[in-house]
């Protein structure tokens, strides 16, 4: 017992004593170590002085830069303002300045401008303003030319008549600028200006500060050739050959037309010294408490040691009692079916708990012939990588489950939970871990989850997108089958709130309806309209309680229905579209064509007044009426579009219908001619004279009947127009008309094609039968419109007989119109126009031939009308005459007829002329915008001889003598 007593003495001592000179060594080491440190953190706090230092020393540089160039720039436009004249100068008067900018441009720079002097023409002024802000100006005869300054520089206006000279505060504005970068304790700021370095003090540049000679001449020849440089050196104080080492940081710039022989440049220094002065006290303190905190380590290591030998009995002791606390665990481990093992660093097994038999049925030494990838038996590569990047991220724990087979062959389901050692370097020392049986528990959780995807089985199958809330509208749980009906993928909505997701109208919509279902507990619906990735998509979102914790949305997609709805909708406004796209090319063809008609009609109604024989009035007969076809063959267009569009008006009158229907088929005498055609006309007794219709809609019937029966006829052919009545009650009557032609006929299969728009029954290849296709498919319409049906009788080669029905009577009054051809083919006097009816006339019109016949047929009236081609020269000659009358074209380049007149009213001539539109269009709404506009009638083209007579007469004023 003794010697074992001495033994451990004995290497207590040689523990001790190899514990004093490791803690020796410690001491010095880190002595050393603080010296080291020391000089590196002193070099690298002057490194980032220098570093800071040619920041600022930059920063203040670029900022005067920056100040001069705006001040020249300022200058510059300055200057350049004020060689505009002012209401003074341009009266002859003196020159004067804007003093109102000298004292903003004076105030702005108030710390760089002395002196400010203007010289412009005659006027020479000096500008000033004190530190208290108070401005004066003094008057001088001195030119600028003449004067002479350090720091100044001039400015002249491009066109030279200005000159500026500025006078700089050079040592003040320097400065008041260097002021405001701080650079701490022990630094200063000198300025190096006309070969020396000053010091700033008091807004003025004191005597030049001394450097060591080598380093002054190394830093002017720096700054002289453009380079920026950091120095260190000393600064000489008065008096003596020596200074404090410093550090010395240049930056060099040029003031914009400063003419100065050498450049500028901002110096700052740091005494070098202070860099490290306050971080040695600190560093000092803080080594001695090191050293301190190291010498009482040494103490309780010193203790440790002691402690250590008494504590050896005490481990002994305890090991014993670790024993019996590992049999205890173990009994534990039997009710919980686990072992223990224990795994050295090669994580070989080494130690096995007696209980293994009880879970796996091997004994402790079987289980230990195992290698690692015979533990588990479905994931055996799994758990092998797993546990070696555990391992090599150095974790605590680590955790791993799979099935292991049993020695009986049965493969249970096991949890392994181990603690893993690691050595002071960091290398794997082994582990201890625990191995449970959790078989049953495993087996439960599978049918669960079993369960539960057969449930998400068939709610994934529904098209509807279903989410769980809690009372609070926070996302729990989801069923999606299209992700991108969604705003985000719904793993990243879940423990979300919903207006978080939803904005705007929807998610307001949805909020209101998810909190109605929460208090209520009724269900509640609403269509959203969402954006998402794929496109806009409507939904319909039912909202109800699951349970008492719980809310749940089913949602539909339902833009498909919304879409159709749309569509219907879409093809509405389509129709609505295309027939006003429709309107406007009837109206804009209709203005292309009434143009020259009117041209061409006008031209013949003068020819009606000048010496014809009787075969040429019978060609200008023929003419006119071509020309009136043709007119009616256009409005005929315009009346197909307004009986589509339902606005089609009858306007029944009582005329002749014999002569009427001469009218019509002495139109077809030409064409009838070119093709040696007969076409007869028959008008049975049993019809009266005159009959009640709509006149121009009858003719318009009658012109497309019986020109496509000319067009389709055979050379040497006949056509027979047929017209009887029937007497209904006491004054009504049925009229039967019918047109008969033995042409080439029509096969009828095609015959009901023949009434659709745009449609004829022989394409032929060859030209022969040309036409729009519209005329039937009108005369149709009429047709229906006068309550009657059209019927179509024909056999190819045989000819064809188109009849219809009419219901009209014969009573009413005769329509003043009804002469109205015969009246333009009588010859008017028109020498007594103009002397009955005195006007001074102006005629607005861009369309030559219009221009000749209205000028022509003026003429003819005794008039010497003033022309305008557009809209501008209109107004032009409003200004400079009195008009009674103005012929006012609608469509004109540069300036149409409404914006003409519009302006017109406006002048003191235009406020009483008579202004009647011209114009191709025919649509009421045009009437109705020109006379809003200002116009006071409105004639459409082609305008008739008459029209233009009868507006002469209607708006001559008897109180008002015509201009000489």
């Amino acid at each position: 017992m003794t010697s074992r007593k001495k033994n451990r003495t004995d290497s207590y001592r040689r523990e001790a004593k190899m514990f004093w000179w490791l803690s020796i060594g410690a001491i010095l080491f880190t002595v050393t170590l603080a010296f080291f440190f020391y000089r590196s953190l002193s070099k690298n706090l002057i490194e980032n002085r220098k570093v800071f230092l040619n920041k600022q020393v930059e920063l203040a540089a670029n900022e005067v830069q920056r100040t001069f160039n705006n001040l020249n720039e300022d200058l510059i436009f300055y200057a350049n303002n004020q060689e505009r004249l002012l209401p003074s100068e341009a009266n002859g008067m003196k020159s004067t300045v804007d003093e109102t900018r000298v004292r903003r441009l004076l105030n702005n720079y108030i710390n760089l401008i002395d002196t400010l002097f203007i010289e412009k023409g005659d006027l020479r002024k000096i500008y000033q303003v004190s530190d208290a802000n108070y401005f004066t100006v003094t008057e001088t005869a001195t030119a600028i030319g003449d004067r002479d300054c350090r720091y100044c520089f001039r400015v002249k206006s491009d066109k030279g008549t200005v000159t500026l000279l500025v006078k700089l505060k050079l040592g003040k504005y320097f400065s008041r600028q260097l002021v405001n970068y701080y650079l701490g304790p022990n630094t200063n700021k000198l300025v190096f200006l006309d070969g020396g370095f000053y010091q700033l003090i008091d807004d003025s540049l004191r005597d030049p500060v001394l450097l060591e000679k080598g380093l002054q001449e190394a830093m002017v020849r720096e700054i002289e050739g453009g380079l920026r440089g950091e120095y260190e050196g000393a600064l000489l104080e008065s008096g003596r050959s020596e200074g404090q080492e410093s550090l010395l940081i240049q930056y060099p710039f040029n003031l914009f037309r400063l003419e100065l022989e050498k450049p500028i440049a901002f110096v700052f220094t740091q005494n070098k010294s202070s860099v490290v002065s306050g971080v040695f006290g600190n560093y000092f303190h803080l080594f001695l408490s090191l050293l301190a905190l190291l010498l009482l380590v040494v103490f309780f290591l010193a203790r440790f040691f002691k402690i250590t030998s008494e504590s050896n009995y005490l481990l002994e002791k305890k090991s014993r009692d670790l024993d019996q606390l590992l049999r205890q665990q173990t009994m534990l481990l039997q009710q919980s079916r686990g072992f223990i093992y224990y795994q050295d660093k090669d994580l070989r097994l080494y130690q096995v708990s007696d209980n293994i038999k009880e879970v796996l049925g091997y004994s402790p030494k079987e289980f230990q012939t195992f290698a690692l990838e015979d533990w588990v038996s479905d994931k055996s590569d799994s758990f092998i990588l797993t546990k070696k990047e555990a391992i090599e991220r150095k974790d605590d724990f680590y955790y791993f489950e799979a099935h292991s087979n049993r020695k009986q062959g049965v493969s249970i389901r096991v949890k392994i939970f181990e603690k893993l050692f690691f050595e002071s370097d960091g290398k794997f020392a082994g582990a201890v871990g625990i191995c449970t049986d959790i078989n049953d528990k495993y087996i439960a959780d599978q049918e669960l989850i079993r369960s539960e995807n057969r449930l998400r089985s068939v709610l994934d199958s529904l098209p509807d997108i279903i989410f769980i809330y809690n009372n609070k509208g926070d996302f729990l749980d989801y069923y999606v089958q299209q992700e991108e009906l969604l705003l985000q993928p719904p793993q990243k909505t879940l423990g979300k709130n919903m207006s978080e997701l939803f904005s705007g109208e929807a998610g307001e919509r949805a909020m209101r309806a998810f909190n109605k279902a929460v208090v209520t507990g009724k269900m509640q619906t609403e269509e959203l309209d969402i954006l998402l990735d794929i496109g806009r998509r409507y939904f319909e979102i039912r909202f109800f309680k699951l349970d008492e914790k719980r809310m749940i949305s089913v949602a539909r997609d339902i833009t498909g229905h919304k879409l159709w709805e749309r569509g219907l909708r879409e093809a509405k406004e389509a129709a609505e579209l295309a027939n006003r796209e429709k309107s406007n090319f009837l109206a804009n063809m209709s203005h292309e064509i009434r143009t020259p008609l009117n041209g061409l009609l006008g031209i013949t109604g003068l020819l009606y007044n000048t010496s014809l024989s009787e075969e040429q009035q019978e060609l200008l007969s023929i003419i006119g009426d071509s020309g009136e076809s043709l007119l009616h063959i256009v409005n005929d267009i315009l009346d197909y579009s307004k009986i589509e569009a339902g606005k089609m008006e009858l306007s029944p009158v009582l005329f002749k219908l014999r002569p009427e229907m001469e009218r019509i088929i002495n139109i077809f005498t030409g064409m009838a001619r070119e093709k040696s055609l007969h076409i007869n006309l028959s008008i049975d007794d049993s019809l009266p004279d005159a009959i009640v219709l709509d006149k121009e809609k009858l003719a318009q019937i009658f012109f497309n009947i019986i020109g496509n029966a000319v067009k389709y006829s055979l050379k040497g052919g006949e056509i027979t127009v047929f017209l009887k009545g029937e007497k209904l009650f006491s004054s009504n009557l049925i009229l039967h008309c019918a047109v008969k032609d033995n042409g080439v006929g029509i096969d009828r299969e095609k015959l009901p094609e023949l009434v659709k728009p745009f449609t004829q029954a022989s394409a032929a290849s060859n030209g022969e039968y040309k036409g729009t296709g519209l005329g039937l498919a009108i005369a149709n319409k009429l047709i229906e419109l006068m309550g009657g049906v059209l019927q179509i009788e024909s056999e190819l080669g045989e000819g064809a007989t188109f009849s219809f029905t009419l219901i009209t009577n014969i009573e009413g009054e005769e329509n003043e119109s009804n002469g109205a051809i015969q009246a333009e083919k009588e010859v008017v006097d028109f020498e007594k126009v103009a002397g009955d009816f005195p006007l001074k006339i102006l005629i607005v019109e861009d369309n030559d031939i219009n221009l000749k016949f209205m000028v022509m047929l003026l003429e003819q009236l005794g008039y010497e009308p003033d022309v305008a081609m557009n809209g501008v020269d209109a107004i032009k000659c409003v200004e400079e005459e009195q008009y009674h009358l103005i012929f006012m074209d609608n469509q004109m380049p540069g300036m149409n007829g409404m914006d003409a007149t519009k302006v017109i009213r406006t002048l003191a001539n235009g406020k009483a002329v008579i202004i009647v539109g011209l114009s191709a269009s025919v649509f009421k709404e045009d009437v109705e915008l020109a006379l809003s506009n200002g116009m006071n009638d409105y004639l459409t083209k082609p305008v008739k001889i008459q029209q233009i007579i009868d507006t002469i007469k209607k708006y001559s004023r008897a109180n008002i003598d015509a201009p000489k």
